[in-house]
């Protein structure tokens, strides 16, 4: 057998080759313009300062609620190093495990009244959960038909190869509620993976997706990341404040670092079925039954921000997001103005017009984020854009004038 012969079922998933050649070049671009791989001795904020003095305000932070730079979170890091007098444990949670996770994870499990797990990163969380989903283990032993909302994160995306060895997948256009129902019409079980918060904006429509599931039991694996700490009282996220409390065909993962403002990924599963899907989870979850642990300064971190999720601290924030969003919106018209989350995407189509624009802005004191093919799809580049809580509302006046001018 030839090689060509070899690889003639190939990229049934996945085509990084094709990627890399359609997508380097303005990599190579964005990264000689100052665009891409910058390195900063001040990270945390949105005020930045490079290695060679240049000072800018990053527009391209995750951290939407300023918990980044929270002392109560620093110190909570702190006291768990003091605490266990290390920085990792070298064996598998299975084995051996603090009583520090147990702590960490019994809290967050309380703050989103689901068992919750933790690992070091949302992509971790993802490499777990939609195996074991499409596996059939967590829903009853019937491997689902798989269906990937077009627009889902990379590290939902990712996964296709590996879920496709557990059952029969397919991919479908964004939001596209209608093809979905179909699906459930003519297959007996059907699990749908998507985003509840797009990282280039919008929102999932969850009230459709939860009726389908009443309907029909669809199974929901949904990515949180962007809408936890943002999103519902105590900062719950997009499902809990919708839905109240899981159900066990719905299962979340989501990421500790953004909105959150500590550290790793986490996977939320329903109490209702007990706590045989946890251990199945821990048993044969990939990263989750191997080493992949947020470490004991995260959990410290975790912990701590648990407790300013329960103080009230993050409803605050989020009004203090809510009045950033809307002063933005007043100055510049996108489509998703109004929906009051603090990601916005401005098209600008062309990606050589979408590296300028962001130059432009760099330039004059601004960091965005230059976004093109394969982050978003061919023909669609722009600036995406993150708003935080502790934006001052002069900054975002100024930042808007510029914006205006580089885009028209």
């Amino acid at each position: 057998m030839t090689v060509a012969e070899s690889l003639k079922d190939r990229n049934l998933y996945s085509n990084l080759r094709r990627a890399a050649d359609l997508s380097n070049p303005f990599w190579d671009r964005a990264v000689s313009e100052g665009l891409a791989d910058i390195t900063a001795d001040r990270v945390a904020g949105f005020e930045h300062r490079t290695i060679q003095g240049y000072e800018f305000e990053n527009f391209s932070t995750y951290s939407y609620l300023g918990l980044d730079t929270d002392d109560r979170i620093r110190s909570g890091a702190i006291a768990a190093l003091e605490r266990e007098r290390t920085l990792n444990s070298s064996i598998s949670r299975m084995r051996v495990h603090s009583s520090l996770l147990d702590d960490t994870e019994a809290a967050l499990s309380e703050l989103l009244d689901a068992h919750v797990l933790t690992l070091g990163s949302a992509a971790n969380a993802a490499w777990s959960l939609l195996p074991l989903v499409a596996s059939g283990l967590l829903t009853g032993g019937e491997p689902p038909f798989m269906v990937f909302d077009k627009n889902a994160h990379f590290c939902l995306n990712a996964m296709k190869a590996s879920v496709a060895d557990e059952t029969t997948i397919v991919t479908i256009r964004h939001d596209d509620v209608d093809e979905l129902e179909s699906l459930c019409r003519t297959n007996s079980q059907v699990a749908y993976v998507a985003d509840t918060v797009y990282s280039t904006g919008g929102k999932a429509p969850l009230n459709e997706l939860f009726a389908l599931q009443a309907k029909y039991g669809l199974i929901l694996v949904l990515d949180e990341a962007h809408s936890t700490s943002v999103i519902g009282h105590n900062g719950r996220g997009a499902v809990l404040d919708l839905i109240g409390s899981l159900n066990d065909r719905t299962f979340l993962l989501t990421s500790l670092n953004k909105g959150f403002g500590a550290s790793g990924g986490a996977i939320a599963l329903g109490r209702n079925g007990g706590s045989r899907n946890r251990d199945l989870a821990l048993r044969y979850g990939g990263p989750l039954t191997w080493s992949q642990r947020v470490n004991v300064a995260g959990l410290g971190a975790i912990a701590a921000s648990v407790e300013l999720h329960r103080s009230g601290e993050v409803d605050k924030r989020q009004r203090q997001l809510r009045t950033v969003v809307e002063l933005f919106d007043s100055l510049v018209d996108t489509p998703a103005s109004g929906d009051g989350l603090p990601i916005r995407f401005v098209t600008l189509h062309e990606e050589e017009q979408t590296i300028t624009a962001a130059q432009k802005l760099l330039a004059s004191g601004f960091y965005t984020s230059a976004v093109f093919f394969p982050v978003i799809g061919r023909g669609k580049a722009g600036l995406r854009l993150m708003l935080r809580a502790d934006l001052p509302h002069a900054t975002i006046e100024r930042f808007a004038d510029v914006l205006r001018s580089v885009t028209e």
